[in-house]
């Protein structure tokens, strides 16, 4: 698949989307909300760094890990390294609804 960042879509229904992510060291997703998904990363190699709006608690996680985020909780993802994060996502239910709502920069939000 080359550098990270990159995901490659594996399945995808009318109940599910799984997806093989990777990203490199350093790398911080943007604050965001599934409104009408839960989201489960199951973490084959690397480490990532969870902080959910519901409760701010940071969650690291290694491979074998679970981790949820459940729909319409904002969370942030970061990779702290040195190995790249390669994590197994699924969001569910896949509806023909948007999905990810990013927030708005200037609003207060969760922050790795």
């Amino acid at each position: 698949m080359g550098a990270p960042p990159w995901r490659k879509p594996l399945v995808g229904t009318h109940v599910t989307r799984w997806m093989l992510i990777a990203w490199p060291p350093g790398f911080t997703s943007v604050p965001h909300t599934h409104p009408h998904a839960d989201e489960v990363y199951y973490i084959l190699e690397g480490e990532g760094i969870w902080r959910l709006a519901s409760d701010g608690v940071e969650r690291r996680a290694g491979p074998g890990s679970l981790v949820w985020s459940p729909k319409n909780v904002q969370h942030v993802i970061g990779v702290p390294g040195p190995e790249t994060l390669l994590m197994l996502v699924s969001v569910s239910p896949n509806q023909d609804v948007p999905d990810e709502t990013v927030e708005d920069p200037t609003a207060p939000r969760v922050r790795l």
